[in-house]
Parts: C-alpha cells; sequence; structure tokens
C-alpha cells in the first residue's frame, strides 16, 4: 500500500515539477544582455562624442526607446483587453514582450538624454524610474501567482482538491504507525493563519525553506520508521505545505495586485504624458534631427 502510494504521489510531483519548467519566462536575462550590449554602445558614443539628447545618434536612441515604451504600454494591454489578438500566441508571451520593452525602451531614453535631467527631461526621468520599479515588482506578483503546465493561473479549488488528494495518502500511510509519529504529523500539519499579505509573498522562500528544516529536523526522532518511509512522508507533507503555501500566494497576490495597479498605471500614464509633450516640443521647435 505504501509504495503504491509513493508511485502516484511521485507521478503528481513530477508533473507539477514539469509543469513550472515548461513555462518559465527569460525576459530578465534577454533585457539584460540588451542593456548590456547599450551599455557598450553608449560607451563608444561618450568615446567618440560628448553624449546629448541633441545629438543625432542621442536622438536615436530617445526616438527608438521612445517608441518601445509606447509598445509597452499598449500591445499587451491590447492583447490582454481583446480577443482579435488571440491568433498571436498566449498572452504570458506578450507579458514577456512588455518587461523587455518597458526594461530596454526607459535605458536607451536615458542614453538618449546624455545623463543631463533638467526641466522636463528630469520629471520624466524621475517617473520612469517609478513607472519601472513598479514593473519589477508587478512582475515578482505575476510569478508569485501558482499555475497550471500550461501557464494559466491554477484556480483555488483546484488546489485544495490536491490537497484533499496528499491528505488521503498521508492518512492511509499514518493509519498503522505509532501516536508518536501521528502526533509529529500533525505538529507538522499545523499552520500558521492570518499573516500580512506582503510577508506571505515576500518571505515565500524563506517559509518554504524553515518549514522543510523544522521537518528534517523532526523526522530524525522518529527511530520507527524506515529511511524509505521517512523519505516517502517528507515528500508528501512538503507537497501539501506547498499547495496550502500556493493558496495564501494566490490570495495574497491577488490583493496586492489590486494596490499595485492604483500606482502603476496612473505613474504610466502621467510619465506618457510627459514624453507626449516632450516630443511636441521637440517637433515644434526643430530641435536634434528634425533641424
Amino acid at each position: 500500500m505504501q509504495k503504491r502510494i509513493a508511485r502516484s504521489f511521485v507521478r503528481r510531483e513530477d508533473f507539477a515539477s514539469s509543469g513550472e519548467t515548461a513555462v518559465r519566462p527569460y525576459e530578465l536575462e534577454l533585457s539584460l544582455f540588451f542593456v548590456i550590449v547599450l551599455s557598450g554602445i553608449y560607451i563608444a558614443y561618450d568615446v567618440l562624442t560628448t553624449p546629448k539628447g541633441g545629438h543625432p545618434f542621442g536622438h536615436s536612441l530617445g526616438i527608438v526607446g521612445t517608441l518601445l515604451m509606447v509598445m509597452t504600454e499598449t500591445l499587451y494591454s491590447l492583447r490582454k483587453r481583446t480577443s482579435w489578438l488571440n491568433w498571436a500566441g498566449p498572452v504570458r508571451y506578450w507579458l514577456s514582450l512588455h518587461i523587455v520593452t518597458g526594461i530596454v525602451g526607459p535605458f536607451m531614453v536615458l542614453m538618449h538624454t546624455g545623463l543631463q535631467f533638467r526641466g522636463l527631461a528630469g520629471v520624466s526621468f524621475i517617473l520612469t524610474l517609478i513607472v519601472v520599479g513598479s514593473g519589477f515588482m508587478g512582475r515578482y506578483l505575476y510569478t508569485a501567482l501558482p499555475r497550471t503546465i500550461s501557464g494559466v493561473t491554477t484556480s483555488r479549488q483546484a488546489l485544495e482538491r490536491e490537497i484533499g488528494t496528499i491528505s488521503q495518502f498521508i492518512t492511509q500511510f499514518e493509519a498503522q504507525k505509532s501516536e508518536r509519529v501521528q502526533k509529529i504529523v500533525a505538529e507538522l500539519s499545523e499552520r500558521q493563519s492570518g499573516r500580512n499579505p506582503f510577508l506571505t509573498i515576500l518571505g515565500r522562500s524563506y517559509y518554504q525553506w524553515r518549514y522543510q528544516r523544522r521537518l528534517k529536523r523532526e523526522l530524525k526522532q522518529i527511530d520507527q520508521l524506515a529511511a524509505e518511509q521517512k523519505q516517502q512522508l517528507s515528500q508528501m507533507l512538503i507537497r501539501r505545505r506547498d499547495l496550502q503555501r500556493q493558496i495564501d500566494m494566490l490570495e495574497a497576490a491577488r490583493r496586492v495586485m489590486r494596490i499595485w495597479h492604483i500606482l502603476h498605471i496612473p505613474f504610466g500614464l502621467t510619465l506618457f504624458f510627459s514624453v507626449a509633450l516632450h516630443v511636441f516640443a521637440t517637433l515644434y521647435f526643430r530641435a536634434g534631427l528634425f533641424k
């Protein structure tokens, strides 16, 4: 019976792990690559001439960076809120594009300024820092949401169903065990409730590490179980706690994201209003490439 339980559980564990690997995004690595390349270009630009916004190369950087920022603000929103772009791939790929352009575009605009932040350019730069910083926070919140193998956010009901299945496995496992084993399993099944949602999200890795450390320490005290049985019990308890943590993350991330949207979107719109004023002034006074 124990071996059958272990085999069933391992299949579920492998399935969940493969799902996490299959949908792992690489937008931050790709963004870092572009930033490094652009940094090298900027160093060469600084060696050859004095960087400034009105220089033809600096102006070209500003134009391309602004276009990328416009893409950041529009394409992902269109894909998420409309159905006529369904043919263009899953929403998560568009989110990855949103993150790449949202990092590379502002960086190119920063290069365009020649690190001079007077007047409207200074205000736009501060707004850019706020929007990009909140974007990183949003990306972290997005990755905190538990997902299925296809990358779609899973539901609380699906998580609770799997918790129920694993709980049945644990009950069958400990049915013929001593009271000491049952007591330790009961203690390891206890969970802290009412934790602050920000702590739930930011401390997810720490809480998982702390539980696994406690689990390892408690199982060492059980002499009645063989090493294979301890491993089976450890895997099931860790998986159940991970699913319970995902439910907490699902609720906490959604609550925090409601607050995040209140900050991110207005600052983003304000940023683009200031950029639009800058572009209008450049065209009106025929500066840079428009002389």
